[in-house]
């Protein structure tokens, strides 16, 4: 079983680490550091709720927490990524570059997937 935890939370911290589902080869190495934080929120049973939040976070993943406050990174506060496979995964925070072409997005499932603007505006809706 902790070998188990310890995969899924991507040991090695804010290393961009490659642990997980779904993590493309080419992903970004900002947007899997910031699933990593995501998922060591979620798993902490503490869902990232404001930039306060961070805070605790901030010296394991410091890279995520910079772009998450500069707004390199947007962040759907409150959301977490959900244990098991989910048939329709929500996006949970994408790298802004995503709401006027295309760019990273972490899923609520765990998992790293390219995006367009046009999913992002329909997640603003």
């Amino acid at each position: 079983l902790l070998a188990i935890a310890s995969m899924s939370l991507g040991c090695g911290g804010g290393s961009g680490s490659n642990n997980g589902p779904d993590l493309p080869a080419d992903a970004s190495e900002l947007i899997t550091d910031v699933r990593d934080a995501i998922l060591e929120a979620s798993y902490g049973g503490a869902p990232l709720k404001s930039k306060s939040d961070l805070a605790a976070y901030e010296s394991q993943f410091p890279k995520a927490a910079a772009a998450i406050k500069s707004g390199e990174v947007e962040l759907v506060w409150g959301k977490t990524i959900r244990d098991g496979a989910n048939a329709s995964p929500q996006i949970i925070a994408y790298e802004k570059t995503a709401e006027t072409s295309e760019g990273w997005a972490v899923l609520d499932n765990g998992s790293i997937a390219k995006v367009t603007s046009a999913e992002i505006a329909d997640l603003k809706k």
